[in-house]
């Protein structure tokens, strides 16, 4: 508590406010309006700094209950550490339960999702649109490093890294982003082969889409 009260004054200190001075008191005691006026000054710039560091101190408890949500957490498993129900973590961060949902799929699919995308950028000259094919090719290129970044990342003896949750995104933006984008933007196969990976890349998409929906929708 008294490293924040600290913060506070540094803060508080770095950014005066002026105010406006209220005049002299009877009780005035030598040069009291002066100090009065400054403690007062002083006083205004604690509330603004007070605002702040608790700002971001909610910034950091979101980030942190993301990140552990990312890396297999549950709402009871926050219930648990903040001694709320998981109704009233769900009510104080909503968007965790999209991350949920997400971070679960995902964990059950890491091979089914390597192995489609694979499959889909292994067939992509065959599937090469009339219309943009730049696209579809960036598309394509990112997909195939998104792939080897996957495997990279969830090899047997691999690490998190500085940023633990970083692969669980990764992988989701893989799918999220990259294949779907790829799947838009594939012209027709040109060979059963490739009409057998855009049908079985629209399947892992379509099943991510379905389990990650909202509860409410």
């Amino acid at each position: 508590m008294d490293e924040i009260g600290q913060l506070v004054r540094q803060v508080a200190e770095a950014s005066p406010v002026e105010v406006a001075d209220p005049g002299p008191k009877g009780s005035d005691v030598g040069d009291e309006q002066e100090r009065r006026s400054q403690a007062l000054s002083r006083f205004r710039a604690a509330l603004e700094a007070e605002e702040q560091v608790a700002e971001a101190a909610q910034r950091q408890t979101a980030q942190a209950a993301e990140e552990s949500v990312w890396l297999g957490a549950s709402l009871a498993d926050l219930s648990a550490v903040t001694g709320r129900t998981r109704q009233a973590a769900r009510k104080r961060w909503p968007e965790l339960g999209d991350v949920y949902r997400r971070r679960k799929w995902l964990g059950n699919h890491v091979d089914d999702i390597t192995y489609m995308a694979g499959l889909l950028a292994a067939r992509a000259d065959d599937l090469v649109p009339s219309w943009g094919h730049g696209t579809f090719m960036r598309l394509i290129r990112e997909l195939r490093e998104g792939i080897q970044r996957c495997e990279a990342d969830f090899a047997a003896d691999a690490r998190g890294g500085e940023h633990p949750a970083a692969r669980w995104r990764a992988l989701d933006d893989l799918v999220n982003v990259t294949l779907r984008g790829a799947i838009e933007a594939a012209g027709e196969p040109q060979t059963p082969e490739a009409g057998f990976a855009l049908h079985g890349a629209k399947g892992v998409l379509g099943y991510y889409d379905h389990a990650t929906a909202s509860e409410e929708s």
